[in-house]
């Protein structure tokens, strides 16, 4: 795929994958969008960007199996950057009074992370048994929206536009710096 046809996300996740680390005075590589991270004043964004990228290159457990609960924590722990960015947005909701600030980011963190819903797997209908097809029944757990429930309501609502902000914001300089290059 050409470099203009990707999302920052996917370039930055390209990036933190590649064994090419070279910069190159007339072509534009995966070290750009690393530095152009690094540069970025919203760090907590490239912060965020990197925990996803983590995310999405790791395995994650089949969800159901008598193992997974186990296999998740074991998932979480490899994740280098989760401590980091769990710190920030504690700081964050610390900073704007929330009950139990350290709960409600790693609720919300981990709400951002996987927000699929357990029950229909993000198809929004149930399925029709032994087989491929879904059915006219709205899941009942997610009502149809193919997401989990949010978690800590108005508190978890106000810290998870914080983390778009952010996000927001470190793509937007991201993207700046390399059209600039």
């Amino acid at each position: 795929m050409p470099d203009d046809a990707m999302t920052i996300d996917e370039r930055y996740t390209t990036a933190t994958h590649t064994s090419n680390m070279r910069v190159q005075a007339d072509k534009r590589g995966d070290a750009d969008v690393i530095i152009a991270a690094g540069w970025s004043p919203s760090t907590i964004g490239s912060a965020l960007l990197r925990l996803h990228s983590e995310w999405d290159g790791a395995e994650h457990p089949a969800k159901g199996a008598a193992t997974y609960q186990h296999e998740f924590k074991l998932l979480l722990g490899k994740l280098k950057s989760l401590p980091d960015v769990r710190e920030q947005l504690t700081l964050q909701a610390d900073k704007w009074g929330m009950d139990k600030p350290g709960h409600v980011a790693a609720s919300v963190l981990m709400w951002w992370l996987d927000r699929v819903c357990p029950v229909c797997h993000g198809r929004q209908f149930e399925g029709i048994d032994n087989t491929p097809m879904l059915s006219k029944i709205v899941c009942p757990v997610c009502r149809g929206s193919g997401e989990r429930e949010f978690p800590c309501g108005d508190d978890g609502r106000r810290l998870a536009v914080f983390i778009d902000d952010c996000l927001a914001r470190a793509r937007v300089s991201i993207k700046q710096r390399l059209h600039n290059r």
